[in-house]
């Protein structure tokens, strides 16, 4: 009976032994949302089909109410650098104010995705399968979100942010996201508001 039941749940959970690949990188200039400001070029790719979002993520990320974004940030200043601090991200209803993103000192973006897990009967040996798979959905959203970093001259960083989204039928209302840079050195302080 227990054998029987093994079988069926991992037939049910193929990605338990998946690997995730890594969204494809190119240069900010050959993504179609690009906006260029004070030598800095950041794309955002908002990933909204269900089927990229097993792939890169393996979980449907918007029946939990979140739309990844992939950003690409590149310096093309020849002697400045950027810091780009995560937590003061801003997001909201494209023409609206906006909220900040997650705070790193509260429960991260990972558990928030996860916490809404698909019921299983299981014992024994499944209750172990579905803590490891639940770990590495959460290990994999934790190597592609976004960190707060440094943007060196002719350097170009790039990760993911997980933005709280809406969806009406299957079309999501527009977001408008504003990323504030502070140029090294100083007080100049540079936001790119991007919208998609």
């Amino acid at each position: 009976m227990q054998r029987t039941a093994l079988v069926l749940f991992c037939m049910a959970f193929p990605c338990l032994a998946a690997s995730f690949p890594d969204y494809p990188v190119k240069p900010a200039s050959e993504y179609p949302n690009i906006v260029v400001k004070s030598n800095l070029a950041v794309a955002a790719v908002p990933i909204d089909d269900t089927l990229d979002q097993y792939k890169y993520f393996g979980m449907d990320l918007k029946s939990k109410g979140f739309l990844a974004v992939f950003l690409v940030m590149e310096n093309r200043a020849s002697n400045d650098s950027f810091l780009l601090q995560k937590e003061a991200l801003m997001y909201g209803p494209a023409g609206r104010s906006g909220s900040n993103l997650a705070n790193p000192a509260k429960p991260s973006t990972a558990d928030k995705a996860l916490s809404v897990a698909t019921y299983v009967p299981y014992y024994g040996i499944m209750a172990h399968l579905m803590a490891s798979k639940s770990q590495r959905l959460k290990q994999n959203l934790l190597e592609k979100e976004l960190q707060s970093v440094t943007v060196s001259p002719s350097v170009s960083v790039h990760g993911f942010i997980f933005v709280p989204a809406h969806w009406k039928h299957s079309s999501r209302d527009k977001i408008q996201l504003g990323i504030p840079f502070v140029r090294s050195g100083s007080d100049d302080r540079i936001t790119i508001d991007l919208e998609f």
